[in-house]
């Protein structure tokens, strides 16, 4: 997005600044909301401006989650190798038992 790039802040001070001296300019007698206007414009620009720049530097908690995410996925595509190992012996251990079944059955039976 275009309001991500960094020439952003700097404009954002400016017209946080402009618009507080246009506070004492438009503080005459009858023009308290043109006034107040302009504060709440200084305001809003500054807290843009912060946000701006919070959002231009790394966080080490979006670091560390990027990081928790990663290790999270790893582990499920081991989770994923464990149960196959697990499938391949079971189909290991079926295939003995097939085997014992049909000796037994060839072996002529006890009198």
């Amino acid at each position: 997005m275009w309001f991500k790039h960094r020439a952003w802040i700097p404009v954002a001070w400016l017209l946080s600044g402009a618009n507080l001296v246009s506070v004492w300019f438009a503080a005459r007698p009858g023009e308290a909301l043109h006034a107040s206007a302009h504060a709440l414009l200084a305001l809003l620009f500054a807290l843009g401006a912060r946000r701006l720049e919070q959002r231009k530097r790394p966080s080490v908690d979006s670091d560390v989650v990027e990081r928790l995410l990663e290790l999270e996925e790893r582990l499920a595509e081991l989770d994923v190798e464990g149960r196959l190992a697990e499938l391949e012996e079971r189909v290991d251990f079926t295939e003995r038992a097939m085997v014992d079944v049909r000796t037994r059955a060839q072996l002529p039976p006890k009198e």
